[in-house]
């Protein structure tokens, strides 16, 4: 017969088991959200790529995408030299025949805003994997996620979220 101290073992394994999954989980989830927003931060205030316009092209759904995402290509021409790069992957929420100031990657794939619009529309990713991270600490009771703390995080995270939204907008 198991002991009581057996048992005790067992479920702060058990717990052990569930923080990590869990912490895992959200911050996997936020890195893979936040990655693509930190290069559309770099583009947008230039400290990645090179600068020019962005003519949209077309903007499609994604196939693959249970939520219905939409992805924009376009003609990228260089500011500096004029050479124009056909099918560039662009922001999501281009409209077709709008030019844009925008900068390119140095992988010519892909380009992003340039300016305060840019970085400003990617605000929600970054923000919502900050709530994502709080709320799952919150879940798991753990000290630095008190009531205030996660409070204060997660009204900063959703005034990232409107920020962004209303920045897409215009």
């Amino acid at each position: 017969m198991p002991s009581r101290s057996d048992a005790s073992g067992e479920s702060m394994f058990t717990m052990v088991v569930l923080v990590v999954a869990t912490m895992v989980a959200a911050v996997g989830w936020t890195l893979t959200a936040t990655v693509p927003a930190l290069v559309d931060i770099g583009l947008a205030t230039g400290l990645t790529g090179a600068p020019g316009t962005l003519t949209v092209q077309e903007c499609h759904d994604l196939e693959s995408s249970r939520y219905g995402r939409q992805v924009c290509t376009g003609d990228f021409v260089y500011e500096a030299t004029g050479d124009k790069v056909a099918a560039v992957g662009a922001f999501s929420w281009g409209e077709p025949g709008r030019v844009y100031p925008a900068q390119i990657t140095s992988g010519r794939d892909r380009a992003g805003f340039r300016g305060v619009q840019g970085a400003l529309a990617a605000l929600p990713h970054v923000s919502i994997g900050l709530i994502f991270i709080t709320a799952a600490g919150m879940a798991l009771r753990l000290r630095v996620f008190r009531l205030r703390n996660a409070a204060a995080v997660a009204a900063v995270g959703l005034v990232g979220i409107v920020v962004g939204v209303v920045a897409r907008w215009f």
